[in-house]
């Protein structure tokens, strides 16, 4: 039995389906599907099976446009249509339609809230403060404006626990949002009628925790044997995701998930590709099994932003 049959008939057993799909190959799917380090998602993954098809084949589509009607005139007609079969090279052959899920540890910081402190400074009592310091007030409208300015700004940056942060052009911002011009307009018009408050909100040291999370995934898996053509599977495998998003074929997705394709292709190819040397990535592995890991790492990660999972199985027995 050849590469691509013996894959298959364990595709399509559901006792042996799961041996094919080992962490790193479930990993890439994870990241073909979805943005692993935004969601941080990491190992141990698991396969989910809802519903496994095999044998499927996505003919060559070909779309043709039409326009008819009188030659003056508006009423012109146009027309699109979808033409399966037709005008290509024939079928693409997908071994396998995969519904179901990747399960993924995602890791989750949490904390709790230890302490608050509000802080709501009025402008009452300004004027007395700086009676108080410097026994009367300013008679200059400027140097009264800038008396007050520095008292307001105290009473605000004592709420803060980084007082540096709030600066003039800050405290000129908000003046400017209220409708106030001076901090002199502000405490003749709105005195009694706006206050500005600070807010401290500690928290507990961050701790994470990491709970399974299944990734619904869609995907058409292409089993392919050596030598892998890697041009004619890229194009083959963005006509495959091209016409099964027409289908309507996705799964729904949680709204809190990072999505970065919606239909998802699977190479399913013998492990003994990546000890191709033509294969980049290889070369700080000081032995042949290490040196083809890292080669189907550094190809999983490119393809995985082609929305492609790579998942490598041994060849034949015997």
């Amino acid at each position: 039995m050849n590469y691509i049959d013996y894959t298959l008939v364990r595709l399509a057993d559901d006792s042996q389906r799961g041996a094919l799909f080992d962490q790193v190959g479930l990993e890439q799917i994870a990241r073909a599907a979805y943005d692993a380090d935004a969601m941080s998602l990491g190992p141990p993954y698991a396969a989910v099976f809802d519903d496994v098809s095999v044998g499927l084949s996505i003919p060559m589509r070909t779309r043709a446009e039409a326009a008819w009607g009188p030659s003056t005139g508006g009423d012109r007609r146009e027309g699109r249509v979808t033409l399966l079969g037709i005008g290509g090279a024939g079928s693409v052959r997908v071994d396998a339609l995969w519904q179901g899920g990747v399960v993924a540890n995602a890791a989750s910081p949490s904390s709790h809230i230890e302490q608050v402190a509000a802080n709501w400074p009025g402008v009452n009592g300004i004027d007395a403060e700086i009676v108080k310091a410097q026994g009367s007030l300013p008679t200059d409208p400027a140097a009264l404006e800038t008396a007050r300015r520095g008292q307001l700004l105290i009473r605000l940056r004592a709420g803060f626990q980084q007082p540096t942060t709030l600066t003039d052009a800050l405290l000129d911002h908000w003046l400017a949002q209220i409708g106030a011009h001076s901090v002199s307009d502000l405490m003749a018009r709105f005195a009694n009628q706006i206050a500005a408050g600070t807010l401290q909100v500690k928290f507990s040291p961050a701790a994470t925790t990491t709970v399974p999370r299944t990734l619904p995934i869609s995907a058409a898996i292409l089993v392919r044997d050596q030598p892998v053509r890697v041009a004619e599977l890229l194009a083959d495998s963005k006509l495959v995701a091209d016409q099964l998003e027409d289908f309507g074929i996705e799964r729904a997705r949680p709204s809190d998930t990072a999505r970065r394709h919606r239909m998802l292709i699977i190479w399913m190819i013998p492990e003994q590709t990546f000890d191709d040397t033509g294969w980049p990535g290889g070369e700080a592995g000081t032995t042949d099994a290490a040196r083809r890991a890292l080669r189907r790492q550094t190809a999983g990660t490119w393809l995985a932003r082609e929305g492609i999972g790579l998942v490598t199985t041994a060849a034949v027995p015997g």
